[in-house]
């Protein structure tokens, strides 16, 4: 499995998390992380999405390195989503 990240910017979701695109075998996946994930590990300063996106891009190798590992066990449930327990 070929896993690479978009350089496209993430966006807030109407799901109250970031989301990223990660390119498995050359299709795309949508990957988000939790708000909680944000805050918890990644100073997100507030809830809102600006600040969230701003907290994700700040550190977004450290979160894509964790995606990477992630992404072989949810791809199945065609979803990664990164909670803050896997930080």
């Amino acid at each position: 499995m070929v896993i690479h990240f978009s350089n496209k910017p993430a966006k807030y979701t109407p799901n109250t998390t970031v989301a990223f695109l990660a390119l498995v075998d050359g299709a795309e996946v949508e990957c988000e992380i939790s708000v909680e994930a944000l805050e918890d590990h990644f100073d997100a300063p507030s809830m809102q999405g600006v600040d969230l996106v701003a907290a994700f891009e700040a550190h977004r190798t450290q979160i894509e390195a964790v995606a990477r590992v992630k992404l072989p066990q949810r791809l199945p449930a065609g979803r990664c989503l990164l909670i803050s327990d896997y930080f």
